[in-house]
């Protein structure tokens, strides 16, 4: 069996063949997956766009909306558009992971765009996105990410760094990225986030998409495409390639606000200790997590004691799943070294 990636339940990981990847996919038919939780409104607004920017390509795109078991009138909405926009439904709520599971798994094409129902594209969007793919070691591409008055944001390209045992990423301006695009220098980026990505089916695939440790939300994109990078497999940003992110998703709608804190830091600390260096862990991470314990209790703020406290119910879970990963036939390299190669790039 090959021990490259973890068993996970929902999507067939296939067999690890890098033979099997196309060399040449730039400027190829996508699929666009958009996952759906009582996203109506959302959806009325965004989803014309959507279908405009797909009409623009003009080698081919089809659209595949995910609705996960939507309470609301989403899936009226939805037929509306057939046959353009196809509908998948999930009997029960599944969450966003096994929505886009079951959206690649009926995608048409092997480059795959995912995006979120608070996300609107630019109508040339997809585009710049293909061309990254005539490199067959191009797993994922981040577009521009906007807020709703426009202004980049950080997301779209993640240059991070390990501070007292913690990830942090660097602040960037659009103008950086724009004289390294000048220069014919591809931005590489530690992940692309989950809500607007082109990525390639076969290597979601064989890495088996999403690791299920996430649920239900936040940092199973960062991990993905950590994954990928121990592979040989890396993400880029693409600038000229604009979305508008309302944030105004599924999470704000459905969970408190101090769940979703908690969930986000317990998810951070699963991610660190699957990727940081064993040194990393002893000698920065753990000093980190007492001085910051200490900190936010003096602050009266319980949130990080929380997380921690249910990130360790699952430890050897996590101590599992990195066991395995580091018995992939390529070489194991931990996060700091992944975290150099993208700076030095950048």
């Amino acid at each position: 069996m090959n021990r490259a990636f973890p068993e996970l339940k929902g999507i067939r990981r296939l067999p690890f063949n890098p033979q099997e990847q196309e060399i040449d996919l730039a400027g190829s038919a996508v699929s666009i997956i958009i996952p759906n939780y009582n996203g109506e409104s959302l959806l009325d607004r965004n989803l014309p766009k959507v279908i405009e920017a797909a009409d623009a390509y003009e080698s081919g795109c089809e659209i595949i909306v995910v609705d996960d078991a939507s309470r609301d009138d989403s899936v009226p909405l939805i037929s509306k558009y057939a046959p353009r926009a196809q509908l998948i439904r999930h009997d029960i709520n599944r969450g966003f992971a096994e929505a886009i599971h079951t959206g690649v798994r009926h995608a048409a094409n092997e480059i795959v765009i995912l995006l979120n129902s608070d996300v609107r594209p630019a109508n040339d969007f997809v585009a710049p996105l293909t061309a990254h793919f005539q490199n067959p070691t191009t797993f994922s591409v981040s577009p521009l990410i906007c807020d709703p008055d426009g202004n980049p944001q950080t997301v779209s390209w993640n240059l991070g760094m390990i501070r007292r045992g913690s990830i942090k990423f660097r602040p960037w301006v659009l103008e950086e990225a724009r004289k390294h695009l000048e220069k014919e220098q591809t931005l590489k980026t530690l992940f692309a986030s989950g809500g607007s990505v082109a990525l390639r089916k076969n290597m979601f695939l064989q890495l088996g998409g999403f690791l299920p440790l996430y649920k239900p939300f936040y940092y199973e994109d960062v991990d993905l495409c950590t994954r990928a990078w121990l592979q040989g497999w890396q993400t880029l940003f693409e600038p000229r390639s604009e979305v508008i992110h309302d944030h105004a998703g599924a999470i704000r709608l459905h969970f408190d606000a101090r769940r979703v804190r908690t969930i986000r830091q317990r998810n951070r600390f699963f991610y660190l200790w699957l990727y940081l260096s064993k040194t990393g862990i002893l000698r920065s991470h753990i000093p980190g997590i007492t001085y910051r314990v200490v900190l936010r209790t003096l602050q009266l703020d319980m949130t990080y004691m929380t997380a921690l406290m249910r990130a360790i119910l699952h430890l050897k879970e996590v101590s599992a799943f990195r066991a395995q990963m580091k018995s992939s036939p390529k070489p194991w390299r931990p996060l700091e070294e992944i975290l150099a190669e993208i700076a030095e790039a950048a």
